[in-house]
């Protein structure tokens, strides 16, 4: 996480470069700060998030509107437009800094921006710690929009039916963003997927990949083998400490999972699977030992 801070911080410095016209480094600093607060990091913030998903229809509060997290991806356009249209006004500092398009960038910005936070607020909330701060960064993207689309507005006198031709010309973006966010929420499975590589592995040979017990997990009733019991242990840990990192994971292992587990066919392979994962099962129980650890820490305090 740190090595890519690194590379955002890079590139905010070359964007800042335009500052150093002035002779000033205070300038470039201060270009610095803005290139990467109201630039990169809400971007970031942006496309990460999207990855952030619910993986199953029982993760879903608000049904399709919780995929909306990643059906914002549509508003991609809008969201290049407001950060150029910030770039070039607080960066560059254009001579024109009324111009339509930037004015019009702005308000969009600040419209685009202040949905993510309310959507942010209403359906993720504030249940984790991790997602307080990360929380923030669109809170003050949107007013720092919104302060200066306000400004802008009445400092180039845009007439409402402008404003309003510009919001009717965005529709079509959150048209898509509406249809995808139904599609992917009518996609998701009804119930919680599982470990699949793991679960595969489990159906070699009993000698080798260890007894089946019974469990009882969601409501069914299920024979699985200690290694795929240590995996959800460790997931549902992971889970707990970490809902941001697990809900990436499991984004993309849910994708690729189910293809790779297809593949496993044959008890040979499934026992060589299992073999591969067994340093990481020794990961897992060290992890679930760890954070277990952690837990009780925090409940004595």
């Amino acid at each position: 996480m740190s090595g890519l801070l690194f590379v955002l911080i890079g590139i905010s410095s070359v964007l800042a470069l335009p500052a150093l016209k002035k002779k000033s480094w205070c300038q470039f600093f201060i270009a610095l700060i803005l290139s990467f607060a109201g630039g990169l990091l809400p971007l970031f913030i942006f496309f990460l998030s999207s990855m952030m998903g619910p993986d199953w229809k029982g993760a879903c509060t608000y049904g399709w509107l919780d995929c909306f997290i990643t059906a914002k991806l549509a508003l991609t356009p809008l969201v290049l437009l407001a950060t150029i249209a910030l770039y070039a006004l607080e960066i560059l500092r254009v001579e024109n800094r009324t111009a339509r398009w930037i004015v019009i960038g702005i308000f969009l910005g600040a419209i685009v921006s202040s949905i993510c936070f309310v959507f942010g607020v209403v359906c993720i909330g504030f249940e984790a710690n991790t997602f307080k701060y990360w929380l923030l960064v669109p809170f003050y993207v949107a007013i720092w929009y919104s302060i200066r689309a306000v400004e802008l507005i009445k400092a180039s006198h845009l007439s409402f039916w402008t404003c309003l031709i510009s919001l009717v010309c965005s529709l079509p973006f959150w048209l898509v963003s509406w249809l995808w966010s139904r599609s992917l929420y009518t996609s998701l499975p009804s119930q919680e997927p599982g470990c699949f590589i793991v679960t595969a592995a489990g159906r070699g040979h009993a000698a080798f990949v260890g007894r089946h017990i019974e469990i009882e997990r969601n409501g069914r009733s299920l024979l699985v083998n200690q290694q795929l019991v240590t995996f959800w242990q460790f997931e549902n840990r992971w889970q707990n400490f970490s809902p941001r990192s697990h809900r990436i994971f499991r984004c993309g292992y849910n994708r690729i999972g189910p293809v790779i587990a297809a593949r496993i066919k044959s008890q040979w392979l499934a026992d060589s699977i299992y073999l591969a994962l067994k340093p990481l099962e020794l990961v897992a129980n060290l992890a679930n030992a760890t954070l277990g650890q952690i837990k009780d820490c925090t409940k004595q305090k």
